[in-house]
């Protein structure tokens, strides 16, 4: 698997969970990329050089740049766009419940609108230039 499907599958996951068969190698990587964290036991975010070593019982875990990045062009379009107004989707289309699952997006009297998340995560985009990280 690809670091996009890990993370496509975290960003799906109700806590935002990276599936556990992830490999040392793809971990370093999306640390390093900032796209995953590890919280102590506690809930105290670690720094990454911590995070690597720590043998405590938590879970890696999605940050909105690795949202972002788990997220084709084509979908982030889309999302920019129902943020705008420019674009409408059913709730039915197909696109529009992939957005679901992301928790970008939700159904609203019949219609598509963005979460919370997924309107920050837009307007960071935008903030960085557009289709950059946010």
């Amino acid at each position: 698997m690809r670091e996009r499907d890990y993370l496509t599958r975290a960003a799906r996951h109700s806590e935002g969970h990276v599936p556990g068969e992830a490999s040392v190698r793809l971990i370093e990587a999306m640390l390093a990329e900032e796209w995953i964290y590890r919280e102590d036991g506690d809930g105290f975010r670690l720094e990454p050089e911590e995070a690597l070593p720590f043998r405590g019982r938590t879970a890696w875990k999605i940050t909105p740049d690795g949202r972002w990045a788990a997220l084709g062009t084509r979908q982030r379009v889309l999302v920019a766009g129902v943020r705008t107004g420019s674009l409408l989707l059913a709730p039915d289309d197909v696109r529009a419940k992939a957005l679901v699952e992301m928790h970008l997006v939700k159904s609203v009297a019949g219609a598509v609108e963005l979460t919370v998340l997924g309107d920050e995560l837009v307007r960071a985009a935008e903030a960085a230039g557009g289709d950059g990280q946010p």
